[in-house]
């Protein structure tokens, strides 16, 4: 008789196991495809497919240029930024023409047409509309979307030569009106994950013409208002800020020459201006770096910030990648804040039901028993999407608590935790999080039906070590916040019983007989309600100190993580003279329905609005496993120790251990066994 109730116990493990399985599924975002729309600040090639001039010599020159690496707006041989930024999430930024091309960004771009402006590459608002032809006017809502462009605007038709007339400030208002037109229409279509290389202040090397200067100003701020009213999230780059942070300290990034214009590429010969009135000279004359195929210096793709008086050179395009994916991936980093203490939660709420189970068994109204409890586990969140971080750490816990009975087979009792983790970024870095929890229970300890309740509230506090690569350099982004965890959760069984020899039923309250064996098991269910809020805070990096400000430091909103996550299962136990093994395994199925986001300001940009990206999202079923056993170890006095896990949660790996002890404060003699 004692294999039936085994048999029972298996046949509905390997049932909660395949339902695991068969629910697994992440519903993580990631992105599918990157597109780009704009001028030469993006454009990895699209001239290699297209003409480039009229004139034969110069399209031979530039064929030539491109036949040994150049042909795109960085030193020779270099990747644009575009193609670095791409690649960081597994993605490619093929110009468009070429197999497989999404980047439909062109050298001499402008917003609009212009009378007074000439060139052979499509308008930035025609390549979105060439984009809605090819894809059935539908945008990709899953795709990153790279957008840089209004400079050859500015520099090429509104202040022609440097030089701004009266009119300049309206038709930069309407230049930028024309980009957020062509990005409302684009974000209508579906959509969502924007980056948008903006202009603040004068391009480099025209800062001291205050005219040009109040124009790109214009512009910028229109372009910002015009986003902003049509409700379009994006995530503002600037080149400006690389600019001055790496001129801030230009030996962290390796960079010996931070001038535009000075020039990287050699002035003479093959290297030529093909067209000073498309802002390749400015205020300062200089080669166009497409057609420039000489290195003043062997090394200058990675010691000159500026290709030429515009564009940045090679290593300038990585720091610029690089900045755009810190700001891109931030959000969720940051995210993880509010993860954490969901799965740390949990720990807590099972070890309470645990030590629930042992202050159980075999109670006297008017009794106290007093507990303590210790575990260490491991809990690695991981993004399933291509190119963002992950948060491994190792979460450990001390809780110490005490109950009453104050009537038959009734249970009240209370608990303080202290806990704390340090959860790692894979990109560097980490963040402590220190939890300190009040937690309160009411227990049904009755056979066969029984049933917990569990109360908590916990204070949270974060130190936020954030790193961000960027180039050769690692920039720390440090900062500090408090949260607050909320919850409750309830568990309700039916105890079968089984004995040998013996027979079958509902488990009863009773000392097992000499030599015999008592096996108890059956269903449980229960549910977990958690409300983790999170306080927005500002990080500050080694760039405080400069007086132009931070570089990638940012500003991030509240965040709220609501979860209620359900459990089915079953459990089982057995008593072996003073052993009592257990194991417990449920299905856990998240209700709550991920779509959190997580906001950000780039404090750096002025008037830059707020962006928000997705948070980190995780599997929505998992099982849960707990075997362990309790032992008497004297009067009164009962050890435990436990291992338990999570299996099949998409991008989830926890596990850990908990070791336990509780005490029957006014014990008179040894405790009776009972089923649970």
């Amino acid at each position: 008789m004692i294999f039936r109730p085994a048999a029972h116990v298996c046949a509905a493990l390997l049932a909660a196991v395949s339902l695991v399985t068969a629910s697994r599924v992440a519903d993580a975002q990631s992105f599918n495809q990157f597109i780009g729309f704009g001028d030469s600040a993006i454009d990895s090639g699209w001239y290699f497919t297209h003409p480039h001039d009229t004139n034969a010599n110069l399209e031979a020159l530039y064929k030539a240029s491109q036949a040994i690496g150049g042909g795109i707006a960085t030193t020779p041989g270099g990747p644009m930024n575009s193609t670095v930024l791409a690649s960081l999430f597994g993605l490619t930024a093929i110009p468009v023409g070429g197999p497989g091309g999404t980047n439909y960004a062109a050298g001499g771009a402008a917003n609009t047409t212009y009378m007074n402006y000439s060139t052979l590459a499509p308008t930035t608002v025609s390549q979105t509309q060439s984009y809605f032809a090819a894809n059935g006017g539908i945008a990709n809502p899953n795709a990153l979307y790279l957008i840089s462009s209004g400079g050859n605007d500015i520099n090429g038709a509104i202040c022609q030569g440097g030089v701004c007339g009266a009119s300049a400030a309206q038709m930069a208002t309407t230049s930028a009106a024309d980009l957020v037109g062509a990005l409302a229409q684009l974000h209508a279509a579906g959509a969502r994950y924007l980056v948008v290389t903006i202009l603040y202040g004068a391009a480099p090397g025209a800062n001291a013409n205050t005219a040009l200067s109040q124009t790109f100003a214009t512009y910028t701020h229109a372009l910002y208002g015009g986003l902003a009213a049509a409700g379009i999230n994006f995530v503002p780059v600037s080149g400006k800020v690389i600019a001055d942070a790496v001129g801030f300290n230009s030996a962290l990034f390796g960079i010996t020459n931070t001038q535009p214009g000075s020039t990287v590429t050699h002035q003479g010969g093959a290297c030529v201006n093909p067209n000073p009135g498309n802002g390749s000279n400015g205020t300062i004359a200089s080669a166009w770096s497409p057609y420039c195929t000489t290195l003043v210096a062997p090394n200058a793709q990675q010691t000159y910030l500026f290709a030429d008086n515009e564009h940045y050179s090679a290593a300038g395009q990585l720091i610029e990648a690089d900045y755009a994916y810190s700001l891109i991936v931030a959000p969720q980093e940051i995210s993880y804040l509010a993860e954490a203490p969901v799965k740390t939660r949990a720990g807590l709420v099972d070890s309470i039901f645990q030590q629930i189970a042992i202050s159980g068994r075999t109670r006297g109204v008017g009794t106290f028993n007093a507990w303590l409890t210790g575990d260490l586990s491991s809990l690695a969140m991981h993004s399933n999407d291509i190119g963002f971080p992950n948060d491994p750490g190792t979460p450990g816990m001390v809780t110490a608590g005490a109950d009453y009975s104050w009537a038959p087979n009734w249970l009240v009792g209370g608990a303080v935790s202290v806990g704390t983790t340090t959860q790692s970024f894979s990109l560097g870095g980490n963040f402590q999080q220190n939890e300190y929890a009040l937690s309160g229970y009411l227990a049904y300890v009755g056979r066969p039906l029984w049933f917990d309740m569990i109360a908590s509230f916990g204070g949270l506090h974060y130190n936020v070590d954030r790193v961000a690569p960027i180039g050769i350099a690692a920039i720390a982004n440090s900062g500090n916040t408090s949260g607050t965890n909320a919850s409750f959760a309830a568990e309700i069984g039916y105890d079968f019983h089984a004995g040998w020899p013996g027979g079958f039923g509902p488990a009863f309250v009773k000392a097992p007989a000499a030599g015999r064996l008592d096996f108890t098991y059956g269903p449980v269910a229960g549910i977990i309600l958690q409300r983790v809020g999170v306080n927005g805070f500002a990080e500050s990096d080694m760039f405080a100190a400069d007086p132009e400000g931070g570089f990638t430091a940012l500003t991030y909103g509240s965040q709220v993580r609501n979860s209620a996550v359900t459990e089915l299962g079953i459990q089982a136990g057995v008593d072996i003279g003073p052993w009592h093994p257990y194991g417990k395994l449920v299905w856990d199925h998240e209700l709550n329905p991920d779509n959190r986001v997580v906001t950000a300001i780039e404090p750096e940009i002025p008037f830059a609005p707020a962006f928000s990206m997705p948070a980190v999202s995780f599997g929505r079923d998992w099982a849960t496993a707990i075997i362990g056993t309790t032992v008497k170890l004297g009067r009164g006095m009962t050890g435990s120790a436990s291992f338990s896990s999570e299996l099949g949660q998409g991008d989830v790996t926890y596990y850990g251990g908990q070791v336990g002890l509780n005490v029957a404060l006014n014990a008179t003699a040894e405790p009776a066994s009972d089923s649970r």
